[in-house]
Parts: structure tokens; sequence; C-alpha cells
């Protein structure tokens, strides 16, 4: 069975620039709206909608960084807060950039955009797989859910 759900056209996908600090606050654009693309079982939500939404079906925020499209649970596992209103940074030892990151602004916790693993507890962000593939009108963006990884 093909789990992959159309997520929409890859010039569609905000990027989130990283500015002079490490940290990039997702919703720091104009009118406080995230530049970032909302969906669930294949519809795509406005900010708004996403927000009344949320825990009601999952939904996967997407957005570029770094030339590199993610694709996550729109919601933090910690407590289904939306992380479309998070902050992205790059995880760094020494200045050298290791990974990149999203804190939940609800507790702060903090989550590894590429394992998903959290900074405090046994919490997992869930993870999508991005696959972009050529379309009659443009790169199309598609995604699935990541399988988790099982212990023992």
């Amino acid at each position: 069975m093909d789990d992959w759900m159309y997520a929409g056209l890859a010039s569609a996908i905000p990027n989130i620039e990283s500015g002079t600090s490490s940290k990039t606050k997702i919703s720091s654009n104009q009118g406080g709206l995230p530049p970032c693309k909302i969906i669930h079982a294949g519809e795509e939500l406005s900010p708004d909608e996403a927000q009344l939404s949320i825990g009601l079906k999952p939904q996967v925020l997407l957005f570029r960084y770094r030339d590199k499209i993610h694709a996550i649970d729109h919601a933090c596992p910690h407590q289904t807060y939306p992380l479309s209103r998070g902050t992205i940074y790059d995880i760094e030892d020494f200045g050298v950039v290791l990974s990149v990151g999203i804190s939940c602004p609800k507790h702060g916790w903090s989550f590894d955009l590429f394992t998903g693993n959290s900074d405090r507890g046994k919490y997992k962000l869930g993870l999508w797989e991005v696959d972009v593939r050529g379309g009659e009108n443009g790169e199309e963006v598609w995604v699935k859910k990541k399988e988790r990884e099982r212990i023992g």
C-alpha cells in the first residue's frame, strides 16, 4: 500500500531563513502568521484552521530551512501545542552545525528534526519522509509518516 500523501508544490513550501542568530522564530513574518504549510488528510489548512483543529486529525507541518524541506507533526508530543508557533534553531557544537531543532513555545521543550528526539524525557516528535517528484506544474512534495525505530 502506498502511504504517500500529496503536500503541494515545492515552490509553495515557505523558506524559513536563518538570521544572524542561531534561533529563528517560525511566526516572525508579517502579520504573525507562520511561514509554513500545514496539511492533514491531503488538505491544506490556514494557520487559524490548524489551530482550531489541532488534536482532531494528525497534521503535518512543512517548511524549508537551509534549503531542505522538513515535514514534522504539527503538535508537540508533550502537550499537543502547535509547533508552527515554535522556534527553529541550529544544534551546534563549538560552532559546527550538527543538526536542526525546533522548540515548543508552550514549555520550551526541544526536538531534533532529523531524529525526533527530545531534550527532555522520552517524548519523540513524529517525523515524515519527504519526496520531491517532477510534476506537470513543477516539482511536487509528497510526504509519508516515518516508522519509528523499534528497540529490542
